[in-house]
């Protein structure tokens, strides 16, 4: 590749990776915005977060399409290539996080109607703390910090036992009464809904695990993925 063709591939790739962190923006308030439509029951939010959707999708097209447009126009080396195969895998990261997002908004009404004020504040702490790990997980793919990204699955499993925690909490409350189970249930659907949230931002870490070493980590243990991404410093 020609100098020429090496500096519009770089600006392709910038322009790739600020695509994503755009989506990431996104999907980041769609989130946001729909644990707030849980939180205060007002149904115009909820319709809003689900007609965004549709924003959300149509930029997961237009980055893959860009993906496949660099890759058969600029044929990258291998390291460039991990790089535009890993943005395609974490657009569908992202991607997937908003249709938790318009699920949780889906889900608002209903909630709503019976409102249980001690697992909305549970939810609320526990989407802030997912999404505390998206940004994250972002700003690792941006900086391409392997550090960070380790950081964000070590959280995403201590996120994983407080999301137990909820739902367990949940059962012993409702599952007494017949009548409340279908409540209990939307109530376990959201808390399921937040804590994929969290898997998405761990997966996203993971991908850039793979776009910087080279090595598909998604079913390695976390110790694994730590002597993968961190011992060749």
């Amino acid at each position: 590749m020609n100098e020429h063709l090496s500096r519009q591939f770089d600006t392709d790739l910038t322009a790739l990776r600020s695509r994503v962190v755009e989506m990431g923006g996104l999907v980041d308030e769609q989130f946001r915005r729909s644990i707030e439509a849980l939180a205060t029951g007002r149904a115009l939010l909820a319709d809003d977060v689900i007609a965004g959707d549709s924003v959300v999708n149509n930029l997961e097209v237009r980055i893959d399409d860009a993906c496949a447009h660099l890759i058969a126009k600029r044929q990258p080396a291998a390291s460039d290539l991990r790089m535009v195969l890993g943005v395609s895998k974490i657009v569908s990261e992202l991607e997937r996080i908003g249709d938790k997002a318009r699920k949780i908004a889906r889900a608002a009404a209903m909630v709503s109607a019976s409102p249980d004020h001690a697992w909305i504040a549970d939810i609320e702490q526990l989407s802030e703390g997912a999404r505390h790990m998206l940004r994250d997980a972002l700003n690792a793919f941006v900086r391409s910090d392997l550090e960070a990204a380790v950081a964000v699955l070590r959280n995403n499993r201590d996120f994983a036992r407080q999301t137990s925690q909820v739902s367990n909490d949940l059962v012993q409350r409702y599952s007494r009464n017949a009548d409340q189970v279908p409540t209990m249930l939307d109530m376990l659907s959201v808390t399921r809904a937040v804590d994929r949230v969290a898997d998405h931002a761990a997966n996203i870490a993971e991908h850039l695990v793979y776009i910087v070493r080279g090595t598909d980590v998604r079913h390695a243990t976390l110790e694994q993925i730590e002597h993968e991404a961190l011992s060749r410093r």
